[in-house]
């Protein structure tokens, strides 16, 4: 990754304008060139991306974008680059450092001019979780969320309508504040999940083959969005699963094809409760297809896992994946599952023995 790209992405993740793969790729990048991780944490700060960030000073952001430019300025001019190559670089620096810019007035208008004609309600945060990642915060109401890797999650400033309105996109386990005169509303593509005060899971990734909300404690209502008269009430160690229709338009439904389905949890102790062991950075899989499972390894390790043989894609697998390195983790599925793998650069190749 050259410079301009790295400011670029850095200009991109300020704006709140950056992809799940932009995110995964400036991640990627400071991994491998720990000397700009300071420069990186500077910006990540003037991101924004919890409620102390807003009460970062004008001042401060002004001093740290000058801070940044020095770094890129000092850092050209003790480049070793050719004289032909060097002006491209400058200019492509400078078109960067403009998007910095624009990116950080964006950042000032929204979080301290804004609030003079908007209200707090309509001021959203914003964050993009990349894989191999987790993300846990406070929302305004005291409100505790932990985002897996892959999410996308917005919530305003304050919660000031009467209803408490957050919008997930991926997985997140919640401990909502209880509020009985506020519901707490989580919107997600295919349905919304209504509380008052309670601990549940949503899990909700556009690319799975359901949407899933398991509930611990309390009671929800789920409301599906293509039949709003439907609610469903979740109790107790019940999870509800959500058929997420990934097949083309031009594919005619299934006659008699199932929608959803309450299941209830096994009865294990709760550090043993599949959905929400990722919380705890754990993949826990009981009889699940190897493809599902290869979907969370790629989210837990910032990988792509490709299945060179198909047949593999629906191989039963049973096991649990804790602290172990992505060699380790792949060698423990081997010993049960005949398949071999190799891993080159971000890419897992899986085939039959």
């Amino acid at each position: 990754m050259s410079k301009s790209r790295f400011i670029e992405l850095m200009a991109k993740s300020m704006g709140k304008t950056a992809s799940a793969e932009e995110l995964a790729e400036l991640d990627m990048f400071l991994e491998q060139f720990p000397n700009y991780k300071k420069t990186y944490q500077v910006t990540n700060a003037l991101k924004g991306d919890d409620v102390q960030a807003a009460e970062i000073k004008p001042e401060e952001i002004n001093g740290n974008l000058e801070e940044i430019w020095n770094r890129i300025k000092g850092s050209n001019e003790n480049a070793e680059d050719n004289a032909m190559v060097r002006p491209m670089f400058r200019w492509q620096w400078v078109a960067a450092a403009i998007l910095v810019f624009i990116a950080a007035g964006a950042l000032f208008y929204k979080k301290i001019v804004q609030p003079d004609s908007m209200t707090a309600e309509n001021m959203l945060y914003e964050i993009h979780v990349p894989y191999g990642k987790t993300q846990k915060l406070k929302l305004p109401d005291g409100t505790r969320v932990t985002l897996n890797a892959g999410s996308t999650f917005s919530y305003p400033e304050a919660f000031e309508k009467n209803t408490r309105d957050v919008s997930l996109t991926g997985e997140g386990f919640f401990e909502v504040t209880k509020n009985a005169k506020k519901p707490f509303l989580v919107h997600t593509a295919k349905l919304v999940v209504k509380v008052l005060g309670t601990v549940f899971n949503v899990k909700a990734y556009n690319n799975d083959k359901t949407v899933e909300t398991t509930l611990l404690k309390g009671k929800v209502q789920v409301e599906l969005k293509n039949n709003p008269e439907k609610k469903i009430i979740l109790l107790p160690n019940e999870k509800l699963i959500v058929i997420n229709n990934r097949e083309p338009k031009s594919v005619k439904p299934k006659v008699g094809k199932i929608e959803y389905q309450v299941t209830e949890l096994p009865d294990v102790k709760p550090d043993e409760v599949k959905e929400t062991a990722w919380v705890d950075n754990r993949i826990l899989f009981t009889n699940e297809m190897f493809e599902d499972v290869a979907a969370q390894i790629e989210r837990k390790y910032n990988v792509q896992v490709v299945f060179e043989d198909q047949a593999l894609r629906t191989e039963q697998i049973s096991g649990l994946l804790d602290k172990e390195s992505l060699q380790e983790a792949l060698g423990i599925i081997e010993m049960t599952t005949p398949f071999k793998f190799r891993v080159e650069d971000k890419t897992v190749f899986l085939a039959k023995k």
